[in-house]
């Protein structure tokens, strides 16, 4: 992997694991993602991690926002639809935000502010899918 570079475009929290896209968080053993700094995902990674479960239930990954290019783009009101429906996922929020290394850049909390972030270590893109596929 190698050391990520800052642009000024949004970010999508809730990316899939594929070259290029950012490695950002790693799911421990209780379920919670422990944010790292992020890696660029690389053949060699997804060689290495190919016969395991999905990447996306053991990692969180980042990439740019395609805005109007994703299902979960809201026309209307010009932004991500996903974040709003994370935030109502019953999970025990924290009281203060963890640390992210991608809160600057982020989609969600750029339009939510911080309420995007209070239930971020608890998501996988596992569980975001379902919570789509329920709410549609």
């Amino acid at each position: 992997m190698e050391a990520n570079s800052n642009t000024s475009k949004k970010m999508c929290p809730s990316y899939v694991g594929k070259v290029g896209a950012q490695l950002f968080g790693v799911v421990g053993k209780d379920g919670k993602v422990q944010f790292i700094t992020p890696l660029t995902v690389t053949e060699d990674f997804l060689s290495l991690n190919k016969d395991q479960n999905s990447l996306e239930q053991r990692f969180r990954f980042t990439g740019k926002c395609v805005e109007k290019g994703c299902a979960q783009w809201n026309k209307e009101e010009s932004k991500c639809s996903l974040s709003r429906k994370v935030q109502n996922l019953d999970f025990q929020k924290k009281a203060e935000i963890a640390f992210c290394p991608i809160r600057s850049q982020c989609r969600w909390f750029s339009q939510d502010g911080k309420e995007a972030c209070f239930s971020c270590n608890e998501v996988t893109r596992n569980m975001e899918e379902l919570l789509v596929n329920r709410q549609q």
